[in-house]
């Protein structure tokens, strides 16, 4: 196994194994553990998004002292033993405890994408190595939703996290009997003058929080805009509602990776204004064939936009893209933590103003990413007449 297929098949296990049961909570929570299963999945998400921003931020400082191999091997063991508690879990206390402790341990797991991408010396590979992860992620999800829906129909779901025990176990043997993700074995990949550009990244991390909060902000009630605009069944429903995930697969094979080389800020404005669009069509249409149409291209524009955010942190930070993507992964769980109270605020008018308040929070991400690039200055020094 190569490195690159050690990483990607580490992250694919992960998202499968965090993803997996997550859209039934509610239904689990109540039967399992005989607590209030929506307000209870509402206080498990918020926990176990603040663990999450806490601890990616730990993991990149303490990569800077540790190497990728020894954090990955740690979180690897970790993380199995406490798989298997939580297959054990028979309270809800138990469970989100359990959760939490894990959760502790895989959020490091996350940096092994850029920690991937950030050694790379090519830009068309670092372009390659985004989109590839891109691919991965979507198919997590898509394949976690299907496969839980399976699961949950156990007498005890739970024990399917005894296999992803198993696997992790089988992971971390794979690298103590390799010199896989070594730091001798990188060495080879990286530059050799590579300076981080010193830039302020306030503003970048604005336009991630921005970008983030308005794509799901329009996620918790768009079922139930989809329903009662359209009165779809809940197959097509579903469908709607992961085509982003779906156009993101697509799209990896259909788009050339050189379309990613040149001004990846010009394409990032087009595709986010292309979002911003299709967000408002979607919320003032009655046709049910525009909306498809708007959709897809909304799913277009969010995997294009996400490849090149990621490329643009990956080009400006170089062999310090590690640190700055765990502070990014910590941002856009801060954004993902506060989409559904403000779905939930503004859904109050109306089911369909999410999709026109998501629009107006990527505009706003828009105007954070372009004072990034050209940073209001607020004095000039004048130099002095020497004559």
């Amino acid at each position: 196994m190569t490195r690159n297929q050690f990483v990607f098949v580490c992250l694919f296990l992960t998202m499968l194994s965090e993803v997996l049961l997550s859209p039934f909570y509610p239904q689990y929570f109540s039967e399992a553990f005989g607590v209030q299963g929506v307000e209870m999945t509402s206080i498990f998400i918020i926990c176990c998004r603040l663990v999450v921003i806490i601890m990616t931020p730990f993991w990149g400082a303490i990569l800077k002292k540790w190497s990728m191999r020894q954090v990955v091997i740690c979180s690897l063991f970790m993380t199995a033993v406490f798989k298997v508690i939580l297959s054990e879990s028979t309270t809800f206390l138990s469970f989100l405890i359990t959760s939490l402790l894990l959760l502790v341990f895989q959020s490091s797991l996350y940096l092994l994408y850029p920690y991937l991408v950030e050694s790379m010396e090519q830009q068309e590979e670092k372009a390659k190595k985004t989109t590839i992860y891109m691919l991965v992620m979507h198919t997590a999800i898509i394949v976690s939703s299907l496969l839980g829906s399976f699961i949950i129909t156990w007498e005890m779901p739970l024990k399917v996290y005894l296999i992803f025990a198993c696997m992790d176990l089988g992971l971390m043997v794979i690298l103590l009997a390799t010199k896989l993700l070594s730091p001798d074995a990188v060495k080879k990949d990286q530059p050799i003058h590579m300076k981080v550009k010193k830039q302020p990244i306030y503003f970048y991390m604005i336009a991630i929080f921005f970008f983030h909060l308005g794509h799901n902000v329009i996620r918790p009630y768009f079922t139930l805009f989809v329903e009662d605009r359209y009165e779809v069944g809940n197959q097509m429903n579903a469908l709607l509602y992961v085509m982003p995930s779906m156009m993101a697969i697509i799209l990896k094979f259909c788009v050339p990776i050189r379309v990613f080389r040149g001004q990846d800020t010009m394409l990032l404005y087009i595709v986010t204004i292309l979002s911003v669009f299709s967000l408002t069509i979607q919320a003032s249409i009655d046709s049910l064939g525009i909306f498809i149409i708007s959709r897809i291209i909304y799913g277009g524009c969010f995997y294009l936009s996400m490849v090149v955010l990621d490329i643009y942190l990956f080009r400006q930070f170089h062999e310090a893209a590690t640190y700055y993507y765990s502070w990014l992964i910590a941002v856009q769980n801060v954004a993902l933590l506060f989409a559904p109270l403000l779905a939930l605020t503004v859904s109050k008018v109306s089911l369909y103003v999410p999709l026109l308040c998501g629009a107006v929070l990527l505009v706003a991400a828009i105007i954070a990413i372009t004072i990034h690039n050209k940073p209001v200055v607020l004095y000039k020094k004048v130099k002095e007449n020497e004559g």
